[in-house]
């Protein structure tokens, strides 16, 4: 997911059950339970190679673990044992109870399964970063070269086997994947990717869109109309894939988007908000908690480190999580 960066995070298990059901091949998941319920459930996304804020209660997805060969990274910055910063902070969110769950990929990458050519490598890279941190969910952001078939195809095989394996141990892991969408819904390259996934038998707890960055829009069309689109036509898409509303989810970019004149501001956000949960949407998640702040002087128009509208600190969390509190 950028950090244009960028899911998704997320995935759909919560520490007391907060998880949607899976769909393979259209049959229901048998590994997650079907607890998620109506207003969505949140979890932003934070970038762990910046200065990271603090955390919401509940659940937050960090990113990205991309890969250098078959060895996993956080950003290609650090080792997962040099990561000291981010391994105390995942450290201390689940000391309490929360959640914390690990997005592979984004959009700089590389995923693990671009650069990991060899398939048991492969699934060992991504069960390494899974019992370093003892997750319970994961998050694959699938975007630009790593949404490809042959990727795709080795990504499908490492997950099903890890998620088999996890399942055997009873230990089961819920899998979303996070992918680009316009106002037309999931591109075919994104809906081919689900596909795979399914067809190599993995359990998908859900699908979690990337509602910013569109092309031009359309005369008369806001970023908050094209991306109320994008979810009724995603819905339309992954219905004959066994995936339910209650199985999406979106994500939107706070502020200013790396597209001009592209800005979610706190009333849309309100906007789509009441939305998503009229339309019993499963998840919503922000790009990023990092930039959930106002700019300090001239606003840019694009920061990592801060939305470029007027705010309160992490006044879109509070709208999008309503009653997420801090840890």
């Amino acid at each position: 997911m950028p950090r244009k960066l960028l899911a998704l995070v997320i995935l759909a298990i919560c520490a007391g059950g907060c998880a949607s059901a899976g769909r393979t091949g259209g049959s229901p998941s048998k590994a997650t339970a079907t607890t998620t319920g109506t207003p969505p459930w949140y979890a932003p996304y934070v970038d762990g190679t910046l200065s990271m804020p603090q955390f919401p209660s509940g659940h937050v997805v960090l990113g990205f673990v991309i890969g250098k060969r078959c060895t996993p990274s956080w950003g290609g910055q650090y080792t997962l044992d040099h990561a000291t910063t981010i391994n105390a902070r995942i450290a201390r969110a689940q000391s309490i109870g929360d959640e914390v769950i690990v997005s592979f990929g984004g959009v700089t990458g590389p995923e693990l399964a671009n650069s990991c050519t060899d398939p048991t490598a492969l699934e060992s890279a991504y069960q390494t970063v899974v019992r370093r941190y003892g997750l319970k969910t994961i998050d694959l952001d699938i975007e630009a070269a790593s949404l490809n078939s042959t990727a795709n195809a080795r990504r499908a095989q490492a997950i099903a086997t890890l998620q088999r394996a996890r399942a055997a141990a009873g230990k089961p892991l819920a899998v979303w994947l996070t992918l680009a969408v316009d106002p037309h819904g999931i591109p075919a390259s994104g809906i081919s990717a689900i596909k795979q996934m399914l067809a190599a038998g993995v359990t998908v707890s859900g699908v979690n869109v990337m509602t910013f960055d569109y092309a031009p829009l359309a005369a008369g069309q806001t970023v908050l109309s094209a991306s109320e689109s994008a979810i009724n036509n995603t819905a339309t898409q992954v219905k004959p894939l066994g995936i339910s509303p209650a199985e999406l989810g979106a994500t939107i970019m706070v502020g200013n988007t790396d597209t001009p004149g592209q800005t979610w501001s706190l009333s849309s956000a309100q906007a789509f908000y009441t939305f998503a949960y009229a339309h019993h949407l499963g998840r919503l998640s922000e790009w990023s908690l990092n930039r959930d702040q106002q700019c300090v002087g001239t606003q840019p128009q694009r920061s990592d480190a801060c939305s470029g509208v007027t705010q309160q600190p992490q006044q879109f969390s509070t709208v999008l999580g309503r009653n997420a509190g801090q840890s």
